[in-house]
């Protein structure tokens, strides 16, 4: 039986990979339940057993965050054993490494996995975050403004009012694009776009719903990381850093950040940079 008043910790797509890293970080130094998720449970359950060899203790649940009913399961789960969500970290996603341009189908699957799903994420498991929660968004270099090429964009992401309705405008303009052929995908974004719009719609995301915690009166504190280039299963094992340094800036916004930094991106060495530079 689980206390209610035990802290709770949840790292989504965390069965490899930089999330894995992270869920060993707060089993760690975390005083509370870890939760590992994963929408493979034979793999979740592995990655689980893997950090228990280490005399570690971490909990496994299964969520699909591009399935609302799993979300939702999972909402119903903590909500009945728990007050509620004192860390949550949004790590689930995808890239296709060997396409840098790719199709429609594509294309809307990596974008429903790295960006929509973090609106249904929202909707469900933001009303059982804490008061003085944390919300650590994983996004990427390429989740910077500069690498949309479309000015309208350019202009419309830094309003100060910007709406999360916009941002969905934003990531569908582009899937149009996309339809349109690769002259108009690679003219927004360059190769990757699909990625990179992603990222930056997750970015765009996170600095429009600290305005709105904070419109609400909570202390919750959203901020998104570029945890560096990663070497990963997602890189084909391409990158500079091993997914345990990865999880270095991840694990400082969740465990020593000050609860004032909010709204922020934070690069992979935890210093703040300016996202739309």
């Amino acid at each position: 039986m689980y206390k209610m008043d035990t802290k709770v910790a949840v790292v989504t797509g965390s069965n490899k990979g930089i999330g894995f890293e992270i869920v060993k970080g707060l089993c760690q130094k975390f005083e509370g339940a870890v939760y590992l998720t994963a929408r493979n449970e034979d793999r979740g359950r592995q990655a689980v057993k893997k950090l228990e060899e280490l005399g570690l203790r971490p909990s496994f649940h299964i969520l699909d965050v591009t399935c609302e009913q799993s979300i939702q399961e999972f909402a119903t789960y903590i909500s009945s054993n728990y007050i509620g969500i004192d860390i949550l970290v949004n790590n689930a996603g995808i890239l296709d490494f060997d396409k840098s341009v790719s199709s429609y189908e594509d294309a809307k699957k990596l974008i429903d996995t790295n960006f929509i799903s973090l609106v249904s994420v929202s909707k469900i498991l933001y009303p059982l975050l804490k008061n003085n929660a944390r919300v650590i968004n994983i996004s990427s270099d390429w989740g910077l403004l500069s690498n949309i090429r479309k000015q309208i964009w350019l202009d419309t992401l830094v309003k100060d009012d910007l709406t999360v309705d916009e941002i969905l405008l934003f990531v569908n303009d582009f899937l149009q694009c996309v339809k349109n052929g690769k002259n108009a995908m690679v003219s927004f974004a360059g190769h990757y776009g699909d990625y990179k719009v992603s990222k930056v719609a997750m970015s765009a995301l996170t600095f429009v719903q600290q305005r709105q915690f904070s419109e609400q009166g909570t202390d919750i504190s959203i901020n998104c990381v570029h945890p560096g280039f990663v070497k990963s299963d997602m890189t084909k094992g391409m990158g500079d850093f091993t997914p345990e340094r990865g999880a270095r800036a991840p694990l400082y916004l969740a465990l020593e950040a000050p609860q004032s930094q909010k709204g922020t991106f934070v690069w992979h060495d935890c210093h703040q940079v300016n996202w739309d530079d």
